[in-house]
């Protein structure tokens, strides 16, 4: 939205993310166009503060997958098919 107080022209954008609230930016200059530049740049910042944010809820509720060096730690404690065979096959090899 562009609108002049005066001298200065007021430039205003709402963006509307997938999640969380709308964003409002609003900006007033003498210049149309270095107001639409400070504008984008207030929208920039507040964008990536909210991208951040909600990366970091996703570490944190446990999501994210593992890098790929801990990924090979737990592959290696994990048996392997034939070890979970021959150690359970007792079991199943008994007839009553």
């Amino acid at each position: 939205m562009f609108s002049t107080e005066g001298d200065n022209k007021l430039v205003e954008m709402i963006a509307v993310p997938r999640r969380g609230d709308p964003i409002v930016g609003q900006t007033t200059h003498e210049d149309q166009f270095a107001a639409v530049d400070l504008l984008i740049d207030k929208m920039y910042n507040q964008l990536h503060k909210l991208k951040e944010k909600l990366e970091d809820k996703r570490k944190r509720s446990g999501r994210m997958p593992l890098p790929p060096s801990e990924v090979q730690e737990v592959e290696e404690r994990l048996e392997s098919y034939q070890e979970v065979v021959d150690k359970h096959s007792d079991r199943f090899d008994k007839v009553d």
